[in-house]
């Protein structure tokens, strides 16, 4: 059974006296075995977006790690599909634009400047044996996971497993968690300037009547494709097997702890139906619950789901997206052995 601390906290409440959430570090003592140089696993928003965590909240933390003698920095990846965050350079002016260049850390964005940098680490469960992490995260012996809890067109909600699964994979990574085949070429975006077959590393595009064409049977899932297209032509065909995709979620952020010692804050206010990805302003659809503190990533996601519906007297997650299971993810994530659902709710 592992704890989990909740501050009960409105969000304009914590905006008034961030330094709660040090109290709460204080309390909690979750950073406690955290070590030199600690990634702080932070997802910035997409450009449009207004729902992120506030880089306000952050600077408690931050200086609550230094007081402890700890080197924080902001860590995030390259998203798969083309947008404000599919490179480092646009990744990052798009940080600072949110606010987080205040924070005066660094900001690494942990898989290279085209999301295409990464290791492996082997984990031999149901869908991966090996799974493909972030390069930078090999250096990293420390994490400190802020996840915004959202809902989520393919999972139900995502939290702390999503953060750390798709978050901290590289684009090769989070193309084998989203997809069942490789990417397909638009006939009508593509202008034939066949970039994408001079940066292919496994030679699996060729020219076909002044077009490129993915050989299905050749690719290998890089996705450096997909982010190198001028055109944007190259789609990412999605996968809508809802409960294999959670898993293979659970199965990278097993792969994403391996090694190294991580904590956990979920942030439980201004809480969406879609995650943070989306390009446009959003409104919350659950009320303010607070802050959770945890070093089990399990345990603080069953918490915010069990304390949720027991605020909104009802399941609003299920009812935002009644076709998925969403508790499949947090099944598997226990029987892999990533965490509990038991757990020891401890108000602060």
């Amino acid at each position: 059974m592992a704890d989990v601390f909740l501050k009960r906290i409105t969000y304009d409440e914590l905006l008034r006296e961030p330094k709660i959430i040090a109290d709460c570090l204080e309390v909690s003592k979750v950073t406690k075995n955290l070590k030199d140089k600690v990634a702080l696993k932070i997802h910035f928003g997409e450009k449009g977006n207004t729902s992120y965590i506030n880089p306000n909240f952050l600077f408690p933390i931050v200086n609550f790690l230094k007081k402890n003698n700890l080197k924080p920095f902001l860590f995030e990846t390259n998203t798969l599909y083309r947008g404000s965050r599919t490179n480092a350079i646009d990744h990052i002016n798009l940080a600072f634009g949110h606010g987080f260049g205040k924070l005066n850390i660094p900001i690494i964005i942990g898989d290279g400047i085209s999301g295409n940098d990464s290791f492996q680490v082997v984990i031999n469960k149901k869908h991966f044996k090996t799974c493909y992490i972030a390069e930078a995260l090999k250096d990293i012996d420390s994490m400190l996971v802020l996840s915004h809890f959202t809902g989520h067109m393919l999972t139900g909600f995502g939290a702390a497993i999503k953060n750390l699964g798709m978050g901290c994979a590289s684009r090769k990574g989070k193309l084998a968690q989203h997809c069942d085949v490789s990417p397909r070429i638009d006939e009508k975006k593509c202008k034939g300037c066949f970039i994408c077959i001079k940066i292919c590393p496994a030679q699996a595009i060729e020219k076909r009547a002044d077009k490129s064409f993915i050989i299905n049977e050749k690719c290998i899932g890089c996705a450096q494709c997909i982010s190198m297209c001028p055109q944007g032509a190259i789609d990412i065909v999605w996968s809508y097997e809802y409960n294999i995709i959670s898993e293979r979620i659970a199965e990278y952020a097993f792969a994403a702890t391996k090694d190294r010692n991580c904590a956990y804050i979920n942030f439980c206010i201004f809480m969406t139906k879609e995650c943070d990805c989306m390009n446009k302003e959003k409104k919350p659809y659950i009320k303010d619950l607070g802050i959770l503190f945890s070093l089990d990533p399990v345990s603080i996601d069953k918490a915010s789901i069990d304390l949720i519906i027991a605020l909104e007297a009802n399941d609003p997650i299920k009812e935002a997206h009644p076709q998925i299971d969403y508790l499949c993810q947090l099944n598997y994530a226990q029987a892999i052995g990533l965490g509990t659902q038991d757990y020891n709710l401890i108000e602060i």
